[in-house]
């Protein structure tokens, strides 16, 4: 009997390289996600650090210009952050989406893969049913030569 062949193969591969695209996408959606996040702890830290800074001046004189100073870059870091928030919403937006596009690729590529499953699975049961068939045919010639003479 011929060999077994998946009549949508080429189909199939397609599939496997349209869901291989929606991973690479996804890998590039999240790493901005994590590049985002990485920014706003980055904001964090430095906000942190100038508060420390400004409470180590306060032990000391501190004039009014430099607590304006403090205040208007400690202003500034929390708008920066804002931003950088609602920067990260969208990113997050984005990533769910290429997320849900690689599922829908992925579901599409399992429906292939599991008829392909089927097909072969219906092939293997042809294939041995032709080999019993074969196997009955030996036998029973087999016997009859047996029996003639």
């Amino acid at each position: 009997m011929k060999k077994f062949r998946y009549r949508l193969q080429a189909l199939l591969k397609v599939k496997e390289h349209i869901e291989k695209e929606k991973q690479k996408d996804h890998a590039v959606a999240l790493q901005h996600v994590h590049n985002q996040q990485d920014r706003i702890e980055k904001l964090g830290d430095d906000k942190t650090a100038t508060v420390e800074r400004q409470r180590g001046a306060m032990t000391g004189s501190l004039s009014v210009a430099e607590m304006l100073v403090f205040g208007r870059y400690l202003l500034n870091l929390k708008k920066q952050q804002v931003a950088e928030e609602e920067i990260l919403k969208a990113a997050r937006k984005v990533e769910t989406g290429k997320r849900e596009k690689l599922l829908e690729a992925t579901k599409e590529r399992k429906i292939y893969d599991k008829h392909q499953e089927k097909q072969f699975e219906k092939y293997d049961k042809e294939v041995r049913l032709q080999e019993t068939k074969e196997n009955d045919e030996t036998a029973g010639n087999s016997h009859r030569l047996k029996h003639r003479r």
